[in-house]
């Protein structure tokens, strides 16, 4: 695969005020030892805890349902361990963006079943790395970066400001970021089919056109179908994986992990679940880590009006 870096064009306009700001804050951020700011971030999660709001019980609501066996201690506990994880994560993001890829790399200080990520790259197949929003997965980019340039589907958030950060953040990486629609398909088939590398990050509820119903953590949720489909019409080889913080500030781990057997399947129903299940395996490693304040099950089969 081409290692020419392919750029997103960029969003048309000023940045307004308030995105000066923001953006100002990021690297004001960035500055920050490490340290102090999971310190910080730890913080923020422990005062959120103190003022539950909606975004509080949507995290509790996810956890229920994906969790009916657990006790209420355990779900109160890790409501408030999974806010701080976002504070942190959060503050980290920061960092990453804002410290040049050397530097995500000497965090990383554990890989975990890497053979798994060099055997699927040497088959020369093409790779796509399933990588759910769980932990801090940004610092995985530049080590990755090191070992193969990325096709990554890319959109630009709501905040310009945070978006020029990203951007700036990005482009020192030998990474192809493709916009999501059509054109960025097109472009990651034509990446898996040469023996390319790309991630998706496949946990989110796509369009009215663009999903089918598998079971995820039990519960018929609309799932994206992209995923499986690049999968069958590539013949990829498919690996799990996570980045997570070490305990006592250690670093961080990348994770690598065998997907559910099922994700290769020619049946779309089946693959589908089998991506699922891929990503529920990831996740229940450590469920303090998962993005849970993200509405997953707005749309299901057979629960309604789940946050309502």
């Amino acid at each position: 695969m081409s290692s020419t870096i392919q750029r997103l064009p960029e969003a048309t306009g000023e940045l307004t005020r308030r995105d000066k700001i923001i953006l100002g804050l990021l690297r004001r951020f960035s500055r920050l030892s490490l340290p102090t700011l999971q310190r910080i971030g730890r913080w923020l999660g422990i005062i959120a805890s103190w003022f539950p709001g909606h975004n509080v019980w949507v995290i509790r609501r996810n956890l229920k349902i994906c969790f009916p066996e657990k006790s209420d201690e355990w779900i109160e506990e890790t409501v408030k361990q999974n806010l701080i994880v976002t504070g942190q994560t959060a503050l980290e993001f920061a960092k990453t963006w804002g410290e040049p890829p050397s530097y995500s790399i000497e965090q990383i200080q554990k890989v975990t079943n890497g053979h798994l990520f060099f055997d699927a790259l040497k088959s020369g197949k093409g790779v796509l790395a399933l990588t759910p929003h769980y932990g801090t997965w940004e610092f995985m980019n530049a080590w990755l970066n090191q070992h193969a340039p990325a096709v990554i589907m890319y959109k630009p958030g709501k905040d310009r400001g945070v978006d020029t950060f990203v951007r700036e953040a990005r482009s020192r990486l030998s990474a192809q970021m493709v916009p999501t629609d059509e054109r960025g398909v097109k472009q990651m088939l034509k990446c898996l089919k040469t023996g390319g590398f790309t991630i998706i990050l496949p946990d989110h509820v796509p369009h009215q056109n663009g999903g089918l119903f598998a079971p995820f953590f039990g519960i018929s949720t609309w799932s994206t179908a992209l995923t499986p489909r690049l999968i069958q019409k590539t013949g990829c080889t498919v690996v799990g994986m996570t980045c997570t913080r070490l305990p006592n500030g250690e670093g961080f781990e990348i994770y690598f992990e065998a997907p559910h057997p099922d994700i290769y399947s020619q049946d779309l129903f089946t693959a589908a679940s089998g991506m699922n299940h891929s990503m529920e395996s990831l996740i229940r490693r450590d469920p303090t880590q998962y993005q849970w304040s993200y509405k997953r099950f707005k749309v299901c089969e057979t629960l309604k009006d789940v946050y309502q």
